[in-house]
């Protein structure tokens, strides 16, 4: 169990116990999945007071109250947190993938649409529009000045649009190990590693999956977690049978071995992200019985991801009037 001593986030973590309690659980889920129709899956949702306008909207706009419930938490957290800052790990994130929108958009002379823009983000979606109407990034921090700048010429040289997503994966999680230094905790460092060391995992399975070499590999790696380079370089040579073998001493045997099986029936990276996002629920279920510190408020942040997840899931299976048992087998665990 993880177990904090930093009291002055008491006050908040006792708010987040209290709502916790409305998350929605595994049964609730059901009740969606067993529902007639798409609207009916939606009445559940509605009657779980999700988002602030859910009783004026239909199962075909879901989105527009997923947006809205996360924006609940995020003003909750704001709300409460003695360091509101602390959260920027984890709103920084939308900051980069409207970046991509942007560039790839400005890149190809394509319009930007307000539905592909994450929310919420540290830079509003006016003021990057007018970043790149302007042409002028001062107002961002250094690390992002320097991938926008370095994405531009890159393309200018290659016009390659991969590099966009290499070079702002890369610099992304450049900041998110700094803003997890900064932060001194050693639980959201660990998530932090989780997401790199998951992610280029993810990479090696795709770059086999289209008979790429490691100078196409070495490209997109993320440095900064728990593995070398190397490592990968050795994945990158064997056979998928031999994977687990090399996790063998690491916290993710376990996750390797169920990923592989499933990996290997489908050829498919859609269930080995669905064990990731089950390897990260299990490491924030650990933090169920503290009382002190930031790691109740970055769990519930993250649950409720997850658990927005699981709604998008359900709607889009029900709208598409998929298989009770099929939705079922996409779902991620629940944190309540």
């Amino acid at each position: 169990m993880i177990q904090s001593m930093d009291t002055k986030y008491a006050y908040a973590v006792a708010r987040i116990r209290a709502v916790e309690q409305r998350m929605l659980s595994r049964s609730v889920l059901e009740r969606m999945i067993e529902a007639d129709s798409a609207e009916e899956a939606f009445k559940v949702l509605r009657d779980a007071n999700y988002g602030f306008s859910a009783g004026e909207s239909t199962a075909y706009n879901y989105e527009q109250i997923l947006s809205e419930e996360l924006e609940k938490v995020y003003n909750l957290l704001m709300e409460i947190a003695p360091n509101p800052d602390a959260f920027d790990l984890f709103f920084i994130k939308n900051d980069y993938h409207n970046l991509k929108v942007h560039l790839k958009a400005e890149l190809s002379n394509q319009e930007v649409y307000e539905h592909y823009l994450a929310a919420p983000s540290l830079y509003s979606a006016d003021a990057v529009a007018d970043m790149f109407r302007n042409r002028d990034f001062s107002q961002l921090p250094e690390s992002m000045q320097a991938a926008v700048n370095a994405c531009f010429e890159a393309f200018s040289r290659t016009a390659d649009p991969q590099l966009i997503d290499i070079i702002l994966d890369q610099a992304l999680y450049s900041d998110l190990l700094k803003l997890a230094q900064k932060l001194g905790n050693p639980f959201v460092r660990r998530i932090v590693v989780i997401m790199i060391d998951t992610a280029n995992l993810k990479i090696v399975l795709r770059t086999k999956l289209i008979n790429k070499d490691w100078e196409f590999l070495e490209r997109f790696l993320i440095p900064g977690g728990s593995f070398e380079f190397e490592f990968y370089q050795k994945l990158l040579e064997l056979d998928f049978d031999q994977f687990p073998a090399e996790y063998a001493d690491t916290a993710y045997s376990q996750l390797l071995e169920e990923s592989m099986k499933s990996f290997k029936s489908s050829r498919s990276l859609a269930g080995f992200e669905m064990l990731c996002d089950n390897y990260l629920m299990d490491l924030l279920k650990e933090t169920k019985f503290a009382i002190f510190g930031i790691e109740p408020l970055v769990t519930y942040l993250l649950a409720k991801e997850l658990e927005i997840k699981n709604v998008r899931i359900v709607m889009v299976g029900k709208i598409n009037q998929l298989a009770q048992d099929v939705i079922r087998e996409r779902l991620r665990e629940t944190y309540v």
